[in-house]
């Protein structure tokens, strides 16, 4: 491939040794291609430029590239501006997210296909991050001083009380301080220890009402 200089937007360059078209091409980035049967000229793509009016011109080899591109071209192109993949030296790493793209993208074309709501994939993927977290979240361990309280997980999935894990000092009497009589903004705070607790959240809760309070208010 020769080397092509720099060049602006819509601005293409060809170079061809009698057998072999060389072509650059600058779109939003730069496109470079070798082609043996297409010529050296552009041709309309069917779309007008938002900016002047006039309709935009392309590459014959890009356009018809464009027409009969692949489903694995199209699906390398999508997953390419949002993929997960990370540099690594372990080939297992990259062969792991390239599948997990693959399967993303593919649940996207399914969600298309059986629902009325379109989105951008970018959006999907979001979306799709958002309530995995939310069903699956993990348990918070306590790392001493007051936690945050505002995070969203404690408003989400599903809670159950269940006994303060027992300690060897207070045996199956453990008790721990409630945190949302502790910090609560409701009522007058105080320091009231309990037996009862969430254990995904791994905190402390009066049975009621501090329990349902704090799985279902953002400032108890």
């Amino acid at each position: 491939m020769p080397t092509f200089p720099k060049k602006n937007g819509g601005e293409v360059t060809f170079r061809e040794n009698g057998t072999q078209l060389a072509v650059k091409w600058q779109d939003k980035r730069d496109v470079n291609f070798l082609t043996t049967v297409h010529p050296s000229s552009m041709a309309q793509s069917g779309r007008l430029d938002h900016f002047t009016g006039e309709p935009k011109v392309k590459p014959a080899g890009v356009l018809d590239y464009n027409k009969k591109m692949g489903a694995v071209d199209r699906a390398d192109m999508i997953t390419s501006f949002v993929d997960c993949a990370r540099k690594s030296t372990k080939w297992y790493k990259k062969l792991f997210f390239h599948l997990l793209d693959t399967a993303v993208l593919n649940a996207y074309t399914v969600h298309r296909k059986l629902s009325e709501e379109r989105m951008p994939y970018k959006d999907f993927r979001l979306k799709l991050v958002k309530e995995l977290i939310q069903e699956h979240p993990l348990p918070r361990r306590s790392t001493g001083g007051r936690p945050c309280v505002n995070t969203p997980l404690r408003l989400t999935g599903r809670h159950f009380p269940s006994f303060v894990p027992p300690t060897e000092a207070q045996g199956q009497s453990t008790r721990r301080h409630c945190r949302v009589c502790l910090y609560t903004t409701q009522r007058k705070r105080e320091r009231k220890l309990t037996r009862y607790m969430c254990s995904s959240c791994d905190t402390a809760l009066c049975p009621a009402p501090c329990f349902e309070e704090f799985h279902t208010l953002k400032n108890y």
